[in-house]
């Protein structure tokens, strides 16, 4: 019998790359998108995909093209996760419903688990290692969201007999990611001959790639432990300096980088550090992906788009 997920908010960056990687590895992939997605064409026309353009709102009208006993179903779906909007609090509100509707559609096809995708930034003012035991302090509204959700469905799983399990995912990166934060501002900044405004960057972060994040929801996906809490990343844990200074080198060692002259906005610095412990015990994820190479691949795709 052939191996299935469901995966929501497939035509995003995360899902996108989860749809690939779970068709490589055999999966029949039922790939739930918004309707009318300008993205779906990223993964049309792949072997064992199934699409479907249609609001979780209205699952009751297709559920029954989705297969029956799917090994996961991943919730992804999620709006307003751009910088502009993570503290518009009626926009991230309407999340919650969207995810309890995941959760009922996941009950529907008896699925074997429902596994919700969450942020650092439930955690950024913590100041510890995320792990279960790790208290949310919740940087906006985004963050918030993403902790009622977490409660939310793990309740509504109990009650329909799902097995729960939820992760957190560190800072994200990829060639073909592009986004507003330090290391992409850094890299095509230095790649364009100036030199960066950066604060002192003492706060803690932890980068993944993509690939690494793609093959620790496969593993989850086969061997997650219902009612575990996993926090997926590299495990690098570092001042953000040390990634900064990675990236200027790896450019060209001798260009400069404004380092402190930029004042933090806030006394309070949000940090991002994992605990990999759980998921490596429960499904023996180990990313294999060091910084300094996967930020090498990124640097080559702006470098090239900076010549065109």
């Amino acid at each position: 019998m052939m191996r299935s997920v469901v995966i929501t908010g497939a035509d995003g960056f995360i899902g996108r790359h989860l749809v690939r990687c779970f068709a490589n590895e055999g999966f029949s992939v039922y790939a739930i998108t918004i309707k009318d997605s300008p993205l779906v064409n990223t993964i049309e026309n792949i072997e064992n995909v199934h699409i479907f353009q249609e609001s979780l709102l209205n699952w009751d009208k297709f559920c029954w093209q989705l297969p029956q006993n799917p090994n996961a179903f991943i919730h992804l779906a999620w709006g307003g996760v751009s910088p502009d909007q993570r503290d518009n609090v009626a926009l991230q509100n309407d999340n919650i419903a969207l995810a309890l509707k995941a959760v009922r559609l996941a009950a529907t096809l008896h699925a074997q688990r429902f596994i919700l995708p969450g942020s650092t930034m439930e955690y950024a003012y913590s100041g510890q290692l995320i792990n279960s035991q790790t208290c949310p302090s919740p940087q906006n509204a985004y963050g918030a969201a993403k902790i009622a959700v977490r409660y939310l469905c793990g309740a509504s799983c109990e009650e329909l007999h799902i097995p729960f399990i939820c992760t957190v995912i560190s800072g994200i990166y990829a060639p073909d990611r592009r986004d507003n934060n330090v290391i992409y501002y850094t890299i095509r900044t230095l790649l364009e001959g100036q030199k960066p405004k950066l604060t002192r960057l003492e706060q803690k972060w932890d980068y993944v790639h993509i690939d690494d994040v793609a093959h620790a929801f496969l593993l989850i996906a086969q061997k997650g432990r219902a009612g575990a809490f996993y926090a997926i990343g590299h495990g690098d844990n570092c001042p953000l300096s040390e990634y900064i200074l990675t990236i200027r080198d790896l450019i060209n060692p001798d260009l400069s980088l404004g380092i402190g002259e930029i004042p933090y906005k806030d006394a309070r610095l949000p940090s991002s550090c994992v605990d990999l412990s759980a998921i490596h015990d429960d499904t023996g994820y180990i990313p294999s992906i060091p910084f300094r190479q996967g930020i090498a691949e990124v640097i080559d795709s702006i470098r090239e788009e900076l010549r065109q």
